[in-house]
């Protein structure tokens, strides 16, 4: 017994580490795009403060349930409003390990809000932070963690009945080895959001909404999303998405579920059917990715959805 874990253990680590330089660089910011449903400011920094009260979240995601020592990514999300509700603060934290190669970054955000007609607010939102990736090619003998900028910026609408954003979330992001060659370069998506909540009948609400990413070189990405909320009490969704904004375009569905426990407490749980941001998800049998959610907010006066 002692001698096949050890084998496995071993296995499982040359595996990880071949992946590794054959993608250059496994895990990144993109880490953080598919869980924008729940997480708006992980594609748009204008989104910071948009709800006005203390909201944190953090996500938990399983790769390869059935794998030991299998990756896991943990997220944290915090904003916040000041100044009456005209700034907006954001911070997000990543840690994403994969076998003993480990991803982090740190992000903050700022956003100006304009008040408009009919109580809509209008948002103007930066981002910057840092990524600490580990790096290899060809060359390399073993990983180099690097260090590297990250830059965003974005614009936010939200309104009773609309809401929508075009953002940038990455403009920079690359790292070069002595030659000049890229051991490192991210995707810089644009990209445009667009949804409305739809009242169809008492305490149910509708929340249709699309997404439209575009990135250098590929075809064009998009996002179908519905979710559906009970009695302020249960959320269901689900979403198609087409070319999505990773290393490498995939196609997959993501099934999600929200429960309001208390005023100040949502759990939440989502299913992709695909690793969303793996170059190298097609090589396993097992390609979903499951995550959990739990959101905080201590002092809410409204429901957010």
């Amino acid at each position: 017994m002692r001698i096949g874990f050890r084998t496995s253990v071993a296995s499982f680590l040359i595996v990880s580490f071949l992946l590794f330089l054959s993608s250059g660089a496994y895990a990144q910011k993109e880490v953080l795009y598919s869980q924008y449903l729940l997480n708006p400011l992980s594609i748009n920094p204008a989104f910071a403060g948009s709800r006005e009260s203390f909201h944190l979240t953090a996500f938990l995601r399983r790769k390869w349930i059935s794998v030991r020592y299998a990756p896991v990514t943990q997220s944290v999300s915090a904003d916040g409003a000041i100044a009456h509700g005209k700034v907006g603060l954001g911070f997000q934290a990543l840690n994403d390990q994969m076998g003993v190669f480990t991803a982090q970054g740190v992000y903050g955000s700022v956003a100006y809000r304009f008040n408009l007609p009919a109580l809509a607010k209008l948002s103007i939102g930066v981002q910057g932070g840092v990524s600490i990736l580990p790096l290899a090619n060809s060359t390399t003998i073993g990983s180099i963690n690097r260090t590297m900028g990250s830059f965003g910026v974005g614009i936010y609408y939200q309104s009773d009945r609309f809401f929508g954003g075009i953002s940038a979330p990455e403009l920079s992001g690359q790292v070069t080895d002595i030659t000049g060659q890229y051991l490192y370069k991210s995707v810089r998506p644009i990209m445009i959001q667009a949804g409305m909540p739809i009242e169809v009948a008492e305490n149910t609400v509708l929340i249709p909404s699309v997404l439209i990413s575009k990135i250098a070189d590929r075809s064009l990405g998009f996002d179908i999303n519905l979710r559906a909320w009970f009695n302020e009490q249960v959320g269901l969704g689900l979403s198609y998405r087409q070319n999505s904004p990773g290393l490498i375009s995939t196609n997959y569905v993501q099934a999600l579920a929200e429960y309001q426990l208390t005023k100040s407490i949502r759990l939440a749980y989502i299913f992709n059917s695909q690793t969303p941001e793996s170059p190298n998800a097609m090589q396993y049998d097992q390609k979903s990715v499951h995550e959990i959610m739990l959101r905080f907010a201590p002092n809410v006066l409204t429901f957010k959805y």
